[in-house]
């Protein structure tokens, strides 16, 4: 298969999945789920991207553990990643149908601060690359 996206874009994207994950938390009106949803695509849009950058291609997955277990053989720094994304795959896009009671507010909160950590990790080490 070849390689779709430029790495660059993708991580723009994940940067907008993220601004819309921190604006639904800060809403009147809050939106678990999505925030959660939009949490999980930020993470999986900059794993992708750190495989795009080192021209490995990717299966069409929402599979943050698969992932990060590709991005891990590439460099095994990306095992400090693992644990984040074993928790942000749960917010997978399923969790857009569930009811909000289901996901406490206080793991929105939490799957915002892993999604950025995901995310500044995958650009710090693209920039040093």
């Amino acid at each position: 298969m070849p390689i779709r996206e430029n790495y660059q874009t993708l991580i723009n994207v994940a940067e907008k999945d993220l601004y819309v994950a921190k604006l639904i938390a800060d809403s009147e009106k809050v939106y678990i789920e999505g925030a959660c949803f939009h949490c999980q695509q930020c993470a999986e849009k900059a794993l992708k991207a750190f495989l795009i950058f080192n021209k490995i291609d990717y299966d069409f997955i929402h599979n943050l553990e698969k992932l990060c277990n590709d991005c891990i053989i590439l460099d095994d720094s990306f095992s400090y990643l693992f644990n984040h994304c074993l928790i942000l795959n749960s917010y997978t896009p399923d969790t857009r149908y569930f009811d909000n009671s289901i996901i406490p507010e206080r793991e929105m909160h939490e799957a915002i601060e892993l999604a950025e950590e995901v995310l500044n990790f995958v650009k710090e080490k693209i920039g040093k690359e």
